[in-house]
């Protein structure tokens, strides 16, 4: 065998583990590739969850919100009306001798069973 067989037979082997290793390579990098998208498309899928929890969060706590200040206006409704009314009354009473005489006590019960019933209905007590 001569040098240049030896060189190109050596050439060629060089060439075939060369490839080998690239082709190995290739397809180690292809693998990793494929593990790569799926695991960006898992955590996409987790970011994307997360968000729309958020999401549902802020508006449940928005709605919340909305329910505390609605119930803080009624609140403060009925405070106000209920010391106008007792302003009206107590205005309307003054002088009169009926206002200095204590309320008698069947009329006192019915007062205080109306209002037990109408507080275990609850709602608008002008509708009840």
């Amino acid at each position: 065998m001569t040098f240049a067989s030896k060189s190109l037979l050596l050439a060629a082997v060089f060439a075939a583990v060369l490839s080998g290793v690239l082709w190995h390579r290739l397809d180690s990098t292809r693998h990793d590739n494929q593990t790569l998208r799926r695991e960006l498309q898992t955590e996409q899928q987790a970011r994307n969850t997360a968000e729309w929890l958020l999401h549902s969060q802020e508006q449940t706590m928005q709605v919340f919100s909305a329910i505390r200040a609605a119930n803080r206006a009624a609140r403060l409704a009925d405070e106000t009306e209920h010391h106008d009314a007792k302003q009206k009354i107590t205005t309307a009473i003054t002088g009169d001798n009926c206002s200095t005489r204590p309320v008698p006590a069947v009329a006192a019960d019915r007062l205080r069973e109306l209002e037990k019933r109408t507080r275990a209905i609850g709602g608008d007590p002008a509708r009840n």
